[in-house]
C-alpha cells in the first residue's frame, strides 16, 4: 500500500493517466442527476463490451449455460441487461465514493436487519454472504452506514492507483478491509463478534475447493465459508442488493442465517451457499456478475465452458 510520498509521487507517471482520466470523470458525474448517471453508465457498458469481445463471449456462455430454459432472443436480451448493469456499477463506484452521506442515505431501504443482530448478539460474529452483484461497491458503502463493525474481505485490484483509491475511500466510509488471503484476521475478526463481508462466488482453482452444483452446473466452489464457520461459530446471512427501477431505491434485504450449517460435509455445505446465491440471482438475474469466468474449473474429462469453437 503505498503511502510514502516518492510512492505518490510515481502514481502521476504515464502509466496511470488513463486512471487518473478514468476517476476524473466518475467524480464529475456524481454532480449529475441519478437517472443521467445509471444512463451514461449503460452506455459505458454497451461500449466496453463492444471493445472487449472476450469478455463479452464469457457473459455470453454464462448466460446460455445458466438459462437454458430462455429461447436464444431472451437470452439477447439478459445479456444486455447484463451489460449495462456491468456499467452503471463503473458510475455507481463514484457515488460510493463522493456522494455526500445524506445523498446516501436516501437512495436506499434496509429490511432484515434483525436477523444481523440476532446472529451478532450470540457473541460469535457474523458472516455475511454477499455474492458478486454488480451492486457490491456502493452496497458495501450502504451497509457501512448501518454497521460499526463492518470488515470487508476484499482481493487486491492489480492498478496500484485504484486499490489506493479503494482502501482510501472504503475505510473513510467507515469499512475495515481484510485482504482474502489473511484468513487469520478474518478469523479474529469474527471472534471478537464482528462482521465479516465475504463473496466466496469466485473460481479460485480446485485447492481449498469442491464441486458441487450452482444454476444447475457442476461449480468449483470455496469451502472457505464452512471453515470459518467450524472455527469461529459465525452465522452466515445472505445478503441480496438490487439497484432500484424508476423511482425507487436501492433495496437491502437480509435473509435468516443459512439454517443446519455448518455440517461435517463440505460438498453439503457449498451447495447450500450455491443456493443461498441462486436464490438471490431469481429475483435480479441481470444485476449478477455474469463477466467472470464462474465455471472455468471443469471436472476431470469435463471441456472448457469458454473456448470459442
Amino acid at each position: 500500500m503505498p503511502t510514502t510520498q516518492p510512492a505518490a509521487l510515481s502514481f502521476l507517471a504515464p502509466k496511470y493517466w488513463p486512471t487518473w482520466f478514468g476517476l476524473a470523470i466518475l467524480r464529475i458525474c456524481v454532480f449529475l442527476p441519478y437517472q443521467i448517471q445509471m444512463w451514461l453508465g449503460r452506455q459505458l457498458g454497451y461500449l466496453s463490451y463492444a471493445l472487449m469481445p472476450q469478455r463479452k463471449n464469457i457473459v455470453e456462455t454464462n448466460i446460455r449455460l445458466c438459462f437454458p430454459e430462455l429461447n436464444r432472443t431472451e437470452q439477447k436480451v439478459l445479456i444486455k441487461k447484463s451489460i449495462a448493469s456491468t456499467g452503471m456499477a463503473i458510475v455507481e463506484t463514484g457515488i460510493s465514493w463522493w456522494a455526500p452521506k445524506q445523498t446516501l442515505m436516501k437512495l436506499h431501504k434496509l429490511d432484515g436487519l434483525e436477523h444481523l443482530n440476532k446472529a451478532l448478539a450470540k457473541g460469535k460474529g457474523a458472516i455475511i454472504l454477499a455474492s458478486h452483484f454488480t451492486t457490491l461497491e456502493i452496497g458495501g458503502t450502504f451497509l457501512a452506514q448501518h454497521i460499526d463493525n463492518l470488515n470487508v474481505v476484499y482481493k487486491r485490484a492489480h492498478n496500484p492507483l485504484f486499490e489506493y483509491f479503494i482502501r482510501t475511500k472504503r475505510t473513510r466510509n467507515g469499512a475495515t478491509l481484510i485482504n482474502h488471503k489473511k484468513v487469520r484476521e478474518i478469523i479474529r475478526c469474527l471472534k471478537n463478534n464482528n462482521v465479516a463481508w465475504y463473496s466466496p462466488d469466485q473460481d479460485f482453482g480446485e485447492k481449498d475447493s469442491v464441486f458441487a452444483p450452482f444454476m444447475g452446473i457442476s461449480t468449483c466452489t470455496l469451502i472457505s465459508t464452512q471453515r470459518l464457520a467450524q472455527i469461529t461459530g459465525a452465522a452466515v446471512i445472505p445478503l441480496h442488493i438490487e439497484r432500484p427501477s424508476e423511482g425507487s431505491v436501492y433495496r437491502f434485504h437480509f435473509s435468516p442465517a443459512i439454517e443446519n450449517f455448518p455440517s461435517d460435509d463440505s460438498v453439503l455445505d457449498a451447495t447450500a451457499i450455491n443456493h443461498a446465491i441462486e436464490e438471490q440471482i431469481k429475483v435480479t438475474p441481470e444485476q449478477y456478475l455474469w463477466a467472470h469466468r464462474r465455471f472455468k474449473s471443469r471436472p476431470d474429462g469435463e471441456p472448457d465452458f469458454y473456448s470459442k469453437r
